[in-house]
């Protein structure tokens, strides 16, 4: 018995210690992870509106958003981190909204749009089409960006249509925090919730 126990004693001493260290590294690891994640997030909030000096972080009804603040602690704007499928996977988008028109978007995940296509959803000449413009101007499905004067990318119409459902996403949020935006424009946007599987077009 007593050498069972001088046998396996430092076994189980060794495997306590390996345990810790790895709970050490893991806690060290996952902190500097989130703390790479908070700063990428506040260069984009940055991007966004370029003016702010802060980003207060808010939530309404479990939806968190971010209030500008500039250098005489006005608010500028509002920004609504939103999430909708494009023809790969998720498309992430901050999209900043200041008096009740789409100030500036910037995408922070685009996981596989199509190479060369679907990418293009993060060019801001393409994303500039939809500034300055009110939640009614938002295009709901592929009809309506012809109609509302806005140029889906040839051949990556879910990862255009990906965006357009953010901003949708965002003006809804947007509402919740008691702005004016008319009712019908957002039933009648309700619909770029839903996503057919199937490639880009």
């Amino acid at each position: 018995m007593r050498r069972f126990f001088k046998i396996v004693y430092p076994l189980v001493v060794i495997g306590i210690g390996v345990g810790f260290l790895l709970s050490f590294t893991y806690q060290a690891l996952r902190n500097r992870l989130l703390k790479a994640q908070e700063n990428e997030e506040a260069l984009a909030l940055k991007q966004v509106f370029p003016e702010a000096k802060e980003f207060k972080k808010l939530e309404i009804e479990g939806e968190p958003y971010f209030e500008a603040i500039d250098q005489s602690n006005k608010n500028i704007g509002y920004i609504f981190k939103k999430e909708n499928i494009g023809y790969g996977g998720p498309v992430v988008c901050l999209v900043g909204i200041t008096n009740d028109l789409v100030a500036k978007i910037v995408i922070t995940s685009m996981a596989k749009e199509t190479p060369g296509l679907g990418s293009k959803i993060s060019d801001q000449k393409w994303l500039s089409q939809f500034y300055s413009k009110k939640a009614s101007e938002i295009p709901s499905n592929k009809q309506e960006f012809k109609e509302k004067g806005i140029d889906a990318i040839s051949g990556a119409t879910f990862s255009s249509l990906a965006v357009s459902r953010n901003v949708v996403a965002a003006f809804k949020t947007y509402k919740k925090l008691g702005f004016i935006v008319n009712e019908t424009e957002l039933d009648a946007s309700s619909e770029a919730t839903q996503h057919s599987s199937g490639g880009n077009k």
